[in-house]
């Protein structure tokens, strides 16, 4: 029972939705050109039949040409069917639409894709359909409450601007080279103080990577260029916190 009434609230839904559709597509098509793809069911029968009227002209005007450039017929158990015609060496056929199908050939692409997106229905369908637009998935899903559903639960992630400085010695970087397998004498070490905006280097040589040595030739540094508003280190956490504590 639970299950009979879940598929007659998604038919009462989906018979909704195509009443709500057939309305927004008539007043899409009162400002269509009068070229466009859009096809009623009385010009699509009317194409078959001036297709196939044109086939069988000896004499082709200009009309008929444009018509076999654009149309062909194809009959499917007894049923005409307008499609665009066939290349040769192509083998996929791609039928014309009218209006009264096209709620539930675009309802149909969209399930079997798991309701996917404008972009995939459109390589969907663009290969089966020559006359559904963009603006025609797009209004579908537009009515689609598990679509909006969707798209209002994805919540925009905060974005974060980065820190800029334009100044000299505002946020600077100390870092240490390890040279201890090639020392200089007695040291060993090479303490790196750069600014980030102007790249400017500050090279000190140190016997140890201790924090009371690295502070001593930083606050030497510091003495000269002053403290800068951010100082940052690749170093461990701990090198950092030993360094500013000592």
């Amino acid at each position: 029972m639970e299950e009979q009434a879940v598929e007659l609230e998604k038919e009462s839904w989906s018979i909704d939705m195509k009443q709500r559709f057939d309305d927004e597509l008539c007043k899409m098509r009162v400002n269509a050109a009068k070229n466009s793809v859009f096809l009623t069911k009385t010009t699509y029968q009317k194409l078959i039949n001036d297709v196939q009227k044109s086939k069988m002209t000896t004499k082709k005007e200009t009309r008929d040409y444009w018509l076999l450039n654009r149309y062909d017929v194809m009959i499917v158990e007894n049923k005409s069917n307008l499609i665009y015609p066939v290349k040769e060496g192509v083998s996929t056929i791609q039928y014309y639409v009218t209006d009264t199908e096209l709620f539930h050939v675009l309802h149909e692409a969209h399930l079997s894709i798991g309701n996917g997106g404008r972009d995939r229905m459109l390589k969907e369908l663009s290969t089966k359909y020559k006359n559904i637009t963009r603006h025609d998935i797009e209004l579908y899903i537009h009515l689609c409450e598990l679509c909006q559903k969707k798209k209002k639960g994805i919540k925009k992630g905060n974005v974060v601007k980065p820190m800029v400085f334009s100044e000299f010695n505002s946020r600077c970087q100390v870092d240490l080279i390890d040279f201890q397998s090639q020392p200089d004498r007695e040291y060993k070490f090479i303490m790196v103080y750069q600014d980030h905006l102007t790249k400017f280097v500050i090279l000190k040589s140190l016997t140890s990577k201790r924090a009371e040595e690295v502070a001593y030739n930083l606050v030497d540094i510091l003495a000269l260029l002053g403290a800068p508003s951010i100082l940052q280190s690749d170093n461990d956490r701990e090198f950092a916190n030993n360094v500013v504590t000592t």
